[in-house]
């Protein structure tokens, strides 16, 4: 028999295996969490009685016992939407992915992609890419998509209420106080906070900006909900051989360079964004994981460390851990270009200092000030990212600044931060 404990918020439940639960949140309705729920897995009962009738016992193993913690999930529009519209199958499944994670105990923040694809069908002349349409699109899709997500979850007696933020509401301090009062609020109280970047006022991308709460809420979990099942060593799209990776000890330029484009529908981000997201998160030390949304058990498992697409562990930072604005801006895109560092320009990239016009010997692609770039050594080896302060063109002072000291990250395994 398991040993009593004495955490009143552990109940038994039966099944094909043995899982325990928290059955009772502050904030939760029971109705909800008392409500019966089917697996492939393990058939899991919520029980149906009053919790003085059931005897409390500890968790078996402690990876199957969820810590009642933050995590931050997105999903992308590819797992929403169906030829650009809302696919209501697509919707109730991420509705009982969230709700499992509340009976779990889990305290679940939600970033739904898909506001631009819903919009552009309401227009003609949404149908390009052009920015002003694309944050048309926005505008005419997002409160469509909410008022859809609201509905679901209402119809699982959760509660949902919306914000609408750009990365700036969590890199400035005096105005990411607001929010994380707001947010922290929300979570007391039990509801589901449903977080999107504002794209109507300039198109970024989802999964930088949960990775970027993730960090912000120091979230124990970011889930990356997508239409494969993980991570691959190249883009399973184009290479039917391509190898599922289930984990990355150490996120490196080595990985990305595995990363094919967009696999989707309708999107603006694809692995190469998701990657973004995991540097952001991971040198924020949250854990994450890129998974298919299929498996209405995809955020448990996650969360307790079970087997559940592609998990990146935190990365253990020498040195000053970058903040999170350094964070954003080395990773809010990938790289559109690379700067080659003389031996000298290498030594300075080592030390964390600023690079300057004489440090380069080559530039690799086109790239203007605010760009992100990889800056490598004289061999053509990725050491760090960040954006590029100056330009780097003939005629300027040898000790020009480039790219500022501070405002790049290291991406070498070994490469400490300063």
């Amino acid at each position: 028999m398991p040993r009593e404990s004495p955490d009143p918020m552990y109940r038994r439940c039966s099944g094909d295996a043995t899982v325990l639960w928290r059955v009772a949140r502050p904030g939760g309705t029971p109705a909800a969490y008392r409500e019966h729920i089917g697996s492939t897995s393990t058939a899991v009962s919520i029980c149906r009685m009053s919790t003085n009738s059931l005897p409390v016992t500890a968790p078996p193993t402690e990876d199957l016992a969820p810590q009642g913690g933050r995590v931050v999930l997105k999903i992308g529009t590819s797992s929403l939407l169906t030829n650009g519209r809302l696919d209501a199958v697509k919707l109730d499944r991420l509705c009982e992915i969230v709700h499992r994670g509340l009976v779990a105990g889990l305290h679940p923040v939600l970033l739904a992609s898909g506001a631009i694809a819903i919009g552009r069908g309401r227009h003609p002349a949404l149908a390009v890419d052009d920015p002003a349409a694309l944050q048309v699109s926005a505008a005419l899709g997002q409160s469509r998509l909410y008022s859809a997500v609201e509905a679901a979850f209402a119809e699982r007696g959760v509660q949902t209420g919306q914000l609408l933020l750009t990365p700036p509401d969590l890199v400035e301090d005096e105005r990411g106080g607001g929010v994380g009062h707001t947010l922290h609020t929300m979570l007391a109280l039990g509801m589901v906070p449903v977080v999107n970047e504002n794209d109507a006022l300039g198109v970024r991308n989802n999964d930088v900006l949960a990775a970027l709460l993730g960090g912000y809420l120091q979230a124990e979990l970011l889930l990356l909900l997508t239409n494969v099942p993980g991570f691959y060593d190249s883009n399973p799209k184009l290479a039917p051989g391509a190898r599922h990776i289930e984990e990355v000890p150490v996120l490196t330029a080595e990985t990305e360079r595995q990363a094919g484009g967009a696999i989707g529908d309708g999107g603006t981000g694809g692995m190469l964004m998701k990657l973004g997201a995991c540097w952001i998160a991971t040198y924020s030390g949250v854990r994450t994981v890129i998974a298919e949304s299929a498996d209405p058990d995809v955020l448990v498992a996650a969360h307790c460390g079970r087997p559940a697409g592609t998990v990146f562990h935190p990365r253990a930072v020498t040195g000053a851990t970058p903040g999170i604005g350094t964070l954003w801006r080395a990773f809010r895109t990938p790289p559109v270009g690379a700067l080659h560092c003389t031996p000298a320009g290498t030594d300075v990239v080592v030390r964390g200092e600023t690079v300057c016009h004489h440090h380069i010997a080559a530039v690799h692609g086109t790239v203007a000030p605010g760009d992100v770039v990889d800056i490598c050594d004289q061999h053509g080896r990725p050491l760090a990212r960040g954006p590029l302060s100056r330009a780097v063109e003939p005629g300027r002072p040898p000790t020009a600044p480039v790219v500022d000291g501070g405002d790049y990250v290291p991406i070498m395994e070994d490469l400490p931060c300063q």
